[in-house]
């Protein structure tokens, strides 16, 4: 050795909570689960005296987690691993439990005695959903001076050893009857050029713990002339009335809370385009039933419809109707 050599004092990999076995994970293909790798690097001064030092943004940058194996091991097919954590909840869900939601330990660095600063990186594992359910072993990799350090390996007169396993957990899917209902019968009914035009609002909120932070609207929904740019139809129907249609659909592309809804992002209108109240809820799962004058032949597509929660798990509903389509009715 000589001034200016570097070298691993400390590289392991852990989970949150210091542990080695997790199932906090969806094969969802977006919900993450943190790994944690702490180091100790050290660079060798002019007396032959070895110095902790920070790792270079170059170093951080290349720390990744790996199939465990030898030291160009990949990751098993269909597993990703993020440098950063995206907007999804980490852990699992807890059901019935009334004010608790799913978690994940907090990371916590427990110092080792004589071995003074260790630098912790964090890196978040995926898994797609078509993966088989079982348990994959996982090492840490990282190129530090130059040369290429895993958790399983030795490397001078340092050896590693240390590894995480992770089994996979199969997504939950919500029934139409997991979720709580609101129907605003107020949400607007009036007149628009002399036309009556009445609209309720219904909103869905997902059990305790759950929201749904994407709206993807309906696959396919029914074509409708001048339709909002806001909304997609599911169904519509004549009723008899000179003209005058039910239509019954979702709200879609308005999902950040607080926003404004005007009639002609429902359904385009001549003359006035009043407002109509659609925060009565705190939850971007609203569907609308529309009465009034539309010049559209009947359709009754139903198309799924499909929502992310805070998980990034997918849950599809459709749609529906009762009372002549006076009413709408969540199905799945």
């Amino acid at each position: 050795m000589s001034a200016g050599d570097v070298q691993l004092k400390l590289f392991e990999i852990e989970l949150p909570g210091r542990q080695t076995l997790t199932n906090a994970l969806y094969t969802n293909g977006r919900h993450q689960c943190r790994v944690n790798l702490l180091i100790v690097k050290e660079v060798e001064d002019e007396n032959g005296n070895w110095r902790s030092t920070p790792l270079t943004p170059t170093e951080v940058e290349s720390a990744t987690i790996t199939g465990y194996g030898v030291p160009a091991q990949p990751l098993p097919s269909g597993w990703y691993c993020d440098r950063q954590k995206n907007k999804y909840d980490a852990g699992l869900r807890r059901s019935g439990v009334e004010g608790e939601e799913g978690s994940e330990p907090p990371g916590t660095i427990i110092p080792v005695p004589g071995i003074t600063p260790i630098e912790e990186i964090a890196r978040y594992m995926r898994v797609n959903s078509d993966i088989p359910i079982e348990v994959q072993r996982f090492m840490g990799r990282i190129v530090v001076g130059g040369k290429v350090y895993t958790t399983n390996g030795t490397f001078g007169t340092v050896s590693f050893n240390s590894y995480v396993h992770i089994e996979p957990t199969r997504p939950y899917r919500l029934s139409a009857a997991d979720l709580t209902v609101y129907h605003d019968t107020d949400a607007f009914d009036g007149k628009i050029d002399t036309r009556d035009v009445d609209v309720d609002v219904y909103y869905w909120t997902p059990p305790n713990g759950l929201r749904f932070v994407e709206n993807f609207g309906l696959d396919r929904p029914a074509p409708v002339n001048h339709e909002g740019m806001h909304f997609q139809t599911s169904f519509i129907w004549d009723t008899g009335n000179r003209g005058v249609r039910r239509k019954g659909g979702v709200i879609w592309g308005k999902d950040t809370l607080g926003l404004l809804l005007r009639m002609s992002d429902v359904q385009r209108p001549p003359g006035d385009n009043p407002y109509i109240e659609f925060n009565r809820r705190p939850t971007i799962m609203r569907a609308l039933r529309y009465t009034g004058q539309v010049d559209t032949p009947n359709s009754e597509l139903k198309s799924a419809w499909r929502l992310w929660d805070n998980y990034g798990c997918e849950h599809v509903f459709y749609v529906d109707w009762a009372s002549n389509r006076n009413l709408l009715e969540l199905r799945s």
